[in-house]
């Protein structure tokens, strides 16, 4: 059976670190094991001033010096969540969503730069949503994911709608099945779905499930506890996670996400890694034709 692959999410190690020091991140990486890198691009406050061209440059560097993969660009769009920003951007008001649009661009130019295959989107809301607005809302997400799969579709991007809860994000669409539903709106090819499980500990009824609801656009997964940290350190049960997505046949990246990096940064990626692979491992044979006795009946 295909082995699972495995990125992190580079922001979380710090900006400090993400944007000064990018090599210390690719040291870590992989040292412990990894295959690719997510990426956070230069911009606002994220940024420390690093320029994008410079960024881009780096990184080309440093993942051919360590044979590291850009697994995605976590777009972030580069501010906090700061609702009352002159620059805050959201998917469902048409300035805020003019926006996101023009920022998601210079994202999937980035990406083309540095090989990633893929760019995270999010549904920051403008304004609660309700049984008298959604209509409205989801029309402006809609035209502004067409606008940004146009773009990408232009440079061999494709983008994965995070789902993410409602505490961060607002009550939109907050399940996969509810991204599933815009993605048919949308009507692009170059769309799928990015499971978080942090956030899906929140909204979705269980692990299983949410993978199976989002076939068969599940192309990109964040693996974060139900606590924020590594894997490993709170409740999410991995091993059913890593069932579900072995029997649908998922074979890219799972990407894993630490926030904050407890108890430190070489600590919480090793045992990250570490603690998924031996999930892996007993995912593995559990949908084994030898489980659980340790033999098959078809021999």
């Amino acid at each position: 059976m295909q082995k699972l692959k495995f990125s992190y999410f580079q922001l979380t190690f710090g900006q400090e670190e993400a944007y000064l020091h990018p090599e210390k991140t690719y040291q870590r990486l992989k040292r412990c094991g990894y295959d690719a890198i997510e990426i956070t691009p230069p911009k606002g406050r994220y940024g420390l001033g690093v320029k994008m061209e410079d960024y881009a440059r780096r990184h080309n560097e440093l993942r051919a010096e360590y044979g590291l993969e850009v697994s995605c660009i976590n777009e972030c769009w580069g501010e906090m969540w700061d609702p009352y920003s002159p620059v805050y951007k959201t998917m469902t008001e048409p300035k805020t969503a003019a926006l996101a649009v023009a920022e998601t661009k210079t994202s999937v130019d980035f990406a083309a730069e540095v090989g990633a295959p893929f760019v995270t989107v999010a549904t920051a809301i403008h304004a609660p949503v309700d049984a008298d607005n959604v209509a409205e809302c989801v029309a402006v997400a809609v035209d502004a994911l067409r606008q940004m799969c146009d773009y990408a579709k232009e440079r061999g991007i494709r983008l994965v709608f995070e789902a993410t809860n409602h505490l961060e994000m607002g009550k939109f669409v907050n399940t996969a099945l509810n991204h599933k539903r815009i993605i048919e709106l949308v009507q692009r090819d170059n769309l799928g779905i990015q499971l978080d499980w942090f956030h899906a500990n929140f909204e979705e009824l269980n692990p299983y499930e949410a993978v199976m609801d989002a076939q068969p656009l599940l192309w990109h997964m964040h693996f974060r506890d139900s606590n924020s940290l590594t894997p490993g350190y709170g409740t999410v049960d991995f091993k059913a996670v890593i069932r579900a997505i072995k029997k649908s046949g998922y074979t890219r990246y799972c990407t894993i996400e630490s926030s904050p990096m407890v108890p430190d940064s070489d600590t919480a990626a090793k045992d990250g890694i570490d603690y998924l692979k031996i999930c892996e491992r007993i995912a593995d044979y559990q949908i084994s034709a030898e489980y659980p006795n340790g033999y098959s009946i078809h021999r």
